[in-house]
């Protein structure tokens, strides 16, 4: 009983598709005497190079390989690139107030999307509506002044 080849996996696709499921077993197991033919197509579909559809039921030879799967090691790390030395001179005094400035924003961004759950305005009827349900159940008190 021999392992079947990847190589062999387009062959026994195209079998697949144009025969059907049951001549595509009878090909594997005249061929390489397997035991579990249905775990060989089962293979197939699941490998890289291969998809299913069910609906037509088909195996279709993707354009993706395994070699195009990994990314080679030029993709992984790209040469970078020497540039000019420049001297910025930049106020330490200015980053800090950059830098608080953009945290305050943050902030304030996130109690907007978080009071956006809970508060409607419209601006045609001029109303507000507010869940009061939802406030009270995410630990919220609701007062009015």
């Amino acid at each position: 009983m021999t392992r079947v080849r990847k190589e062999d996996y387009e062959n026994i696709a195209n079998i697949f598709n144009e025969s059907g499921e049951k001549a595509a077993i009878e090909y594997i197991v005249a061929t390489y005497g397997t035991m579990a033919p249905k775990g060989v197509i089962l293979r197939i579909k699941k490998s890289p190079g291969f998809s299913y559809y069910a609906v037509n039921k088909k195996i279709i030879k993707s354009e993706i390989t395994e070699e195009k799967i990994f990314m080679d090691l030029d993709e992984l790390c790209p040469k970078i690139e020497p540039k000019a030395n420049k001297i910025e001179s930049l106020n330490s005094y200015d980053v800090g107030i950059k830098d608080i400035e953009s945290l305050y924003i943050e902030l304030m961004q996130e109690k907007l999307l978080e009071l956006m759950r809970y508060v409607k305005l419209s601006h045609c009827t001029s109303t507000i509506s507010i869940n009061k349900s939802a406030l009270i159940t995410d630990g919220y008190k609701i007062n009015f002044d």
